[in-house]
């Protein structure tokens, strides 16, 4: 479903050491930590690999390039894999254990940007750009999510990661199945092979030499309807993109609660395929207020109808990134219920309602196929993990809505409704605004 970035190389100035940029960021999450990045690797097609982070565990995938970039920045004497290769945002990550984040210069003039928290690298970081503008663009994305993240400066951040030197930081090469077998299990099964490729090969080539026989004809290949509907449900289901919630958030907290003798009644926007349909509800509040006034301050690509003479809405789009699940990393239903439903947890106090239902398959599982020329029907179907889908609701105060303690993984938002409340007494889950945010989150078991 998803593969792992290619990173490049930079290597340090007198030390021999190649520092690699633009590596995937995971959450690992269970007791065997070297067992399940390995497994995560190969999913992910990596040939690198590396682990960290105190208690929380993260690790890094990448890609090595093999063709000329990648031989240009390695001397002859190390393209096999000797040259010692270092996670610069691992080593980022391990020289500032409190946390921070920093956009950097490199020296051929690309952008580096990285973050990272309690000693581990923070997903959707760890990424190089071409230009400043969708650096800094990114950068902004990243403090309205986090705002509490300290800045470091790009040219100390340099000079420490050309002098620093961690063995935690080493990237490894990842081994394959076959490579992790002992000696002697490898050596059995090759023997075994022969076995069995060598008496029909022998055969092959010296009975076409007594006589021609006709050619067998092949069965034509079957396929699975289930795996066709899998892969096609995978590229047909999106899932919104980290930062499109807060730009949501933000675009409705610059709503005007009165404007010109019109006050603010109800605000709503509905997720459409690539971008936000939204209106907003104002009525007559002053008797000097006109519907001239209040076209005349319409921003650039709004509309606006009247009803005629007491209640304007206002219609506007704000832009909404997606993603199809094909190219997402979804997370497991253990991530789900101890980490994202124990954040919500925490904000419970903040909402007047949170309501995350029980998980719901996407595709019903079916019967395998009864074609007795399609062995492998049944084990293809065996290595399709199941994906769920359950329905998150969010009821209280918009101010609350800024309190989420991070991007939900494989969200989908579906709708954002913000009515005008006056509240007598005011409290933590009662205001003048009050939101309901809908969704669904994608897993799988």
């Amino acid at each position: 479903m998803n593969r792992a970035p290619q990173f490049f190389l930079l290597e340090c100035p007198g030390s021999g050491r190649m520092l690699a940029f633009g590596l995937r960021w995971f959450a690992l999450i269970g007791s065997n930590v070297p067992a399940l990045a390995r497994a995560r690797g190969r999913r992910l097609r990596a040939t690198h690999y590396v682990v960290g982070g105190v208690p929380a565990t993260v690790a890094g995938y990448g890609r090595a390039r093999l063709g000329w970039r990648y031989r240009r920045h390695v001397p002859a004497g190390r393209r096999a894999g000797a040259a010692p290769l270092q996670a610069a945002a691992q080593l980022f990550a391990l020289l500032y254990p409190d946390g921070g984040h920093s956009l950097v210069h490199l020296p051929d003039g690309r952008h580096w940007l990285v973050a990272a928290h309690g000693g581990a690298v923070i997903s959707q970081t760890d990424r190089v750009f071409g230009s400043l503008e969708a650096a800094q663009h990114e950068q902004r994305a990243l403090l309205a999510l986090r705002p509490a993240l300290k800045e470091h400066a790009s040219d100390q951040v340099w000079a420490a990661l050309q002098q620093a030197a961690e063995p935690a930081a080493r990237l490894t090469a990842l081994p394959s199945r076959w490579a992790e077998l002992p000696l002697a299990l490898r050596l059995f099964l090759a023997c075994m092979v022969c076995a069995a490729v060598v008496p029909p090969l022998w055969n092959g080539t010296v009975s076409p030499l007594l006589r021609k026989q006709p050619p067998t004809p092949q069965p034509s290949p079957v396929r699975d309807p289930v795996a066709d509907a899998y892969q096609a449900m995978l590229r047909g289901t999106a899932a919104h993109e980290p930062a499109a919630l807060g730009r949501l958030l933000a675009a409705m907290g610059r709503l005007p609660i009165q404007v010109r003798g019109w006050a603010l009644r109800r605000a709503q926007c509905d997720a459409g395929a690539r971008e936000w349909n939204c209106s907003a509800i104002y009525a007559r509040a002053h008797p000097l207020a006109n519907n001239h006034s209040l076209h005349a301050l319409l921003p650039a690509g709004w509309q606006v109808s009247f009803k005629p003479l007491e209640e304007a809405t206002l219609a506007w789009r704000v832009a909404s990134g997606t993603l199809p699940l094909a190219d997402i990393a979804l997370p497991s239903a253990l991530h789900v219920d101890t980490q994202v439903a124990g954040g919500l947890q925490g904000l419970r106090p903040a909402f007047a309602s949170v309501v995350l239902s029980p998980p719901i398959p996407l595709l019903p599982r079916m019967a395998a196929p009864a074609q007795a020329d399609v062995p492998q029907a049944g084990a293809v179907r065996m290595d399709l993990p199941v994906l769920r889908r359950r329905a998150l609701t969010l009821h209280g105060p918009l101010r609350s809505m800024a309190l989420m303690p991070g991007p939900v993984p494989a969200a989908r938002w579906s709708r954002l409704v913000v009515d005008v409340q006056p509240q007598l007494r005011p409290s933590l889950t009662a205001s003048a605004l009050v939101a309901e945010l809908q969704g669904d989150i994608y897993e799988q078991e």
